[in-house]
């Protein structure tokens, strides 16, 4: 059985990309006057851990950005050490790494 992809939403007004029931969320800040989305922090309850939900959020976030013509800093450790080698694809989008912030 295969499981359905969770709902991911956009949250502007909090700055994340979030599941439908907002316990699961990826935080960015807007740089580079709105050029350049920052992920700064991804969250997953210790409940829902493993369901793949913080991959997804990724995706979510980078989607956003790409439809955009946004550029991405990974300063969230999962994002530049766990989810962008597991999906290169993604990588031209990725800001120049030492722009990283200090969060």
């Amino acid at each position: 059985m295969t499981r359905e992809a969770p709902k991911i939403e956009w949250n502007e007004g909090k700055g994340r990309f979030e599941t439908e029931d907002h316990e699961a969320y990826i935080e960015y800040k807007m740089r580079n006057k709105g050029k350049v989305m920052d992920l700064v922090h991804t969250y997953v309850p210790s409940s829902k851990r493993g369901l793949g939900l913080a991959s997804h959020l990724c995706v979510a976030a980078f989607e956003h950005a790409s439809s955009h013509s946004f550029s991405v800093i990974p300063s969230c450790s999962y994002v530049s050490e766990t989810f962008l080698p597991r999906n290169q694809s993604w990588k031209p989008l990725v800001h120049s790494e030492d722009l990283k912030s200090s969060i």
